[in-house]
């Protein structure tokens, strides 16, 4: 169905949402040292001086782009656990009654502007962050998890 918003229902413990919210603060944290290489948004002098500079910056500037969106994903998945933490202290949820979902289990799937699916562990976002496209850099889109049991 065109336009249907995806919809993922998880449950986890406090616990594994730390985890989760930590892996994504150092996510967007790493995202932010690579933002430090892409400073400029607009060419400089020496950066429309002839065709090989100006391809090097907008080359660049689409990297930026991608960067900025990983940004952007990144803070709204960690404004989206941030939203749930006050719900485990309201409702005194603990471990020991709460549905647990082994992290480790979960996989993300992700689609490329050519449509086909790309499969994941959570675990390595941590270590590799989420996956690129390898023809043009840019982020894949996440359509699900996959909680395996």
């Amino acid at each position: 169905m065109a336009g249907a918003r995806q919809r993922l229902d998880l449950g986890i413990t406090a616990r594994q949402a730390d985890i989760l919210l930590d892996t994504l603060v150092d996510k967007s944290v790493e995202t932010d040292h690579y933002l430090l290489s892409y400073p400029k948004d607009e060419p400089e002098k020496t950066d429309t001086c002839c065709d090989a500079h100006l391809a090097r910056f907008e080359q660049r500037a689409l990297q930026r782009k991608a960067l900025l969106e990983r940004k952007a994903g990144v803070q709204h998945l960690i404004a989206l656990i941030e939203a749930i933490r006050p719900a485990f202290e309201a409702s005194g949820s603990s471990p020991e009654n709460m549905t647990a979902v082994d992290l480790s289990g979960v996989t993300l799937v992700y689609r490329d502007a050519a449509g086909r699916t790309h499969e994941q562990p959570l675990a390595d976002i941590g270590s590799a962050g989420t996956l690129i496209d390898p023809d043009n850099g840019d982020d894949l889109e996440l359509i699900a998890a996959l909680v395996h049991r």
